[in-house]
């Protein structure tokens, strides 16, 4: 992962794990992800449900970064975070 952890938020309010996060990317620019932890009848995993880029609003599309900065796809960035989120807020996600 290229881009460096600079503030995260858990909210157990929820039933499922929910974080936000908020990145600096290699190009210095802010990336904030709000995501949680679903469990569609189609995958279980981290999804974004919002993303904002150096203050610009993106919806839930994260893709692009995904793909084009960090090389892998959105599924394993989120479970590269939320695996570091999930220790230290010590968040047992049953898969």
């Amino acid at each position: 992962m290229l881009s460096k952890i600079k503030g995260t938020k858990y909210m157990p309010e929820y039933a499922h794990p929910r974080y936000k996060v908020k990145l600096e990317t290699p190009e210095g620019k802010d990336l904030i992800i709000l995501f949680d932890y679903t469990e569609s009848s189609l995958m279980k995993g981290f999804m974004p449900l919002k993303v904002k880029y150096d203050g610009q609003n993106k919806g839930a599309q994260l893709a692009w970064y995904t793909q084009e900065v960090e090389k892998m796809t959105v599924i394993e960035f989120l479970g590269i975070l939320a695996e570091k989120l999930n220790k230290k807020y010590d968040v047992d996600v049953k898969s």
